[in-house]
């Protein structure tokens, strides 16, 4: 399995419509072969988003980076992001 943590900061006054296309974007994946978990998590000390993602192996995550509603997603958080969202990948 991979587990995938991240977090990202919107740019100020980005924050609703970033949690908007999260919202989008949640449900399709969360119905993708291979997917068992794709949670968004907002921290109580500032603005930060945070994600935790698990799959069942690399193939499934493959697949997911290539959907149409993933792409679409990372397209529309262009110009939403204060910096490159932090990502970590774990094999366990």
């Amino acid at each position: 399995m991979l587990l995938i943590t991240g977090h990202a900061r919107p740019v100020h006054g980005a924050r609703e419509r970033m949690i908007a296309a999260i919202r989008e974007v949640t449900d399709a994946t969360r119905s993708e072969p291979g997917c068992l978990n794709y949670t968004f998590a907002a921290s109580l000390d500032d603005d930060t988003i945070i994600s935790v993602e698990l799959w069942r192996d690399r193939a499934a995550l493959d697949a997911h980076m290539g959907h149409e509603h993933t792409l679409r997603f990372i397209q529309d958080l262009e110009g939403l992001l204060d910096g490159a969202p932090v990502m970590r990948e774990t094999e366990i």
